[in-house]
């Protein structure tokens, strides 16, 4: 068996094309060469996968990390999701999936459901004939000459992708680039803790604010979080006030989830632009720890 992570820099920036794409952006544009150079990039490895005759025993997924940078278009791309990179409305977080898994994932296949890229070492394991992974990593569980015990937040989605059954993952948890929390979502509504406040650039200086009452968002009904800025404030406060049930099961997700954490601390800190931190880190290297 063989893993193979490609990083491309496509879309990301700054960008810099070969000649043979440069040379289409007076037809395509920036953004339609660029994205050309990409799809015959992910053309090149699925065609040496063919070659290699291994392609019917191998997944391919083609997906992101994150949202769009929009504060960099065109080359960070754009969306119509609120939001971007550094915030927690959908335009930071939602992005593209597409996988070619033959005999399992059934070509054509469009799925809506919640799906967390955490998922996916509960499933492939799930398929290896490790369904219950999950519990036994928190027990501890022996691998190649290790016991890790660790906590996995990923979902078993197996039988949602091959089309036998609904999705197992009912919610996601918006957290920070500075590791806090700030929302969750289940099903339809999603509940925001905190709010980044600003758009472009200053989405990296700005820091998050807190809600006084935690925001609600019908995610179905609004999918680009535009009603709380587009609506009329009679019409959206009434609204607002009337769904204040839904933060009862979403106080429930956010406690056991955090619940976790007894058991399973972080077992490092989330990356900081803080300036104490940078000295803190600066301090205990140069004290040899």
């Amino acid at each position: 068996p063989f893993f193979v992570w490609h990083n491309s820099t496509r879309m990301h920036v700054n960008t810099h094309l070969r000649p043979k794409y440069q040379d289409m952006v007076a037809e395509k544009g920036f953004a339609g060469a660029t994205i050309t150079e990409f799809d015959d990039g992910v053309g090149a490895l699925l065609k040496k996968i063919d070659d290699l005759g291994i392609a019917d025993n191998t997944i391919v997924i083609v997906s992101t990390d994150n949202g769009a940078e929009k504060f960099s278009w065109p080359d960070g791309g754009t969306s119509p999701f609120r939001g971007e990179k550094a915030t927690t409305y959908e335009g930071g977080f939602r992005v593209p999936a597409v996988i070619r898994w033959p005999g399992v994932v059934k070509p054509g296949t469009i799925i809506n459901d919640i799906f967390h890229h955490m998922d996916w070492i509960p499933t492939f394991l799930s398929y290896l004939g490790e369904s219950d992974i999950k519990e036994k990593l928190k027990k501890g569980h022996q691998a190649a000459g290790k016991t890790f015990k660790v906590h996995l937040d990923g979902y078993d989605q197996l039988a949602l992708l091959k089309g036998e059954g609904p999705g197992t993952r009912m919610e996601i948890h918006y957290i920070t680039d500075d590791g806090d929390y700030s929302a969750v979502r289940y099903g339809k509504w999603k509940v925001q803790f905190t709010q980044q406040p600003d758009n472009g650039f200053a989405v990296w200086n700005t820091t998050f604010t807190s809600n006084r009452a935690p925001f609600v968002t019908d995610l179905r009904a609004d999918p680009f979080e535009e009603a709380s800025v587009r609506a009329a404030t009679m019409y959206y406060d009434k609204w607002h006030f009337q769904r204040s049930y839904v933060l009862v099961p979403a106080s429930a997700y956010v406690g056991r989830f955090l619940k976790t954490f007894d058991e399973f601390p972080p077992r490092s800190k989330a990356a900081s632009f803080s300036i104490g931190d940078a000295l803190s880190s600066i301090e205990t290297a140069s004290q040899g720890q």
